[in-house]
């Protein structure tokens, strides 16, 4: 029931950089604290320095109306996302936009190396913004504010940069180890169960970031949901956080 009505909530709601080097990982927090308030995240602006505001309400409002200065590509992802510098109330910040919309029908890939049919495959940038009002929802305040916004006659979704990060593939290419090895596992399971709950048909290394607390962000969310009622790998959860456990129970 539960997934039901995240998924529908979700539903509702929906109508990478490389980071700053093997530093930015060398501390971080041990802490058992894994849901609420970013564990200490900062949102900075282009130059780096703290943002005047933090909330969501506030990030959304200016990813909504600032003024796209420059628009640079990202180099990274298949969909071609872009990189863009937004200005306003002299104040500026990094951002990413993504206007893809690409439907297929009878398409096979690979889910968790696992071979797997989609009859009805969605691709959607509005999808980004769905996922990150879910994660609200649950409380994880894992997944950076999005909005839905249309840019040179192109519907889109524009998303918060997240300075100050680095990606998971930098981690494993680098071979860096989290602080704490209990909590870094206790995050991957969140992540597992955020991904079956919004079905994530492309969960990887290089959509996951870090921060300097070793926290785990989930970005790139335009391929999940979907028509599907079951969970795409429900193997791969072996417990639950207390704090994620009770919000589902809430929902």
């Amino acid at each position: 029931m539960a997934l039901v009505l995240v998924i529908a909530s979700a539903a509702a709601l929906a109508e990478g950089r490389e980071g700053p080097g093997p530093e930015g990982l060398a501390g971080g927090s041990s802490g058992e604290v894994l849901t609420g308030r970013f564990e200490g995240y900062v949102w900075l602006d282009a130059d780096g320095y703290p943002l005047p505001f933090q909330s969501d309400a506030e990030i959304e409002e200016y990813l909504l109306s600032a003024t796209v200065v420059s628009t640079t590509k990202i180099g990274t992802g298949i969909t071609q996302p872009r990189k863009l510098l937004l200005a306003g109330n002299s104040i500026r910040i990094h951002a990413v936009f993504k206007d893809v919309d690409e439907t297929r029908k009878d398409v096979r890939e690979k889910t968790a190396g696992r071979s797997k049919i989609y009859r009805e495959w969605r691709d959607w940038h509005l999808y980004d913004v769905a996922a990150y009002h879910v994660d609200r929802l649950l409380g994880l305040d894992r997944v950076p504010p999005a909005v839905r916004r249309r840019l040179r006659r192109r519907d889109g979704s524009i998303k918060i940069w997240l300075e100050g990060t680095v990606m998971d593939t930098y981690r494993r290419d680098q071979a860096i180890d989290p602080p704490s090895l209990a909590r870094w596992n206790q995050q991957r399971q969140i992540m597992h169960i955020f991904d079956n709950l919004v079905a994530n048909r492309d969960s990887n290394l290089g959509n996951t970031l870090i921060d300097g607390n070793w926290r785990l962000w989930f970005i790139d969310c335009g391929r999940c949901f979907g028509e599907s009622n079951d969970l795409l790998y429900p193997e791969a959860i072996t417990h639950c956080e207390r704090g994620l456990w009770q919000a589902m129970q809430n929902l």
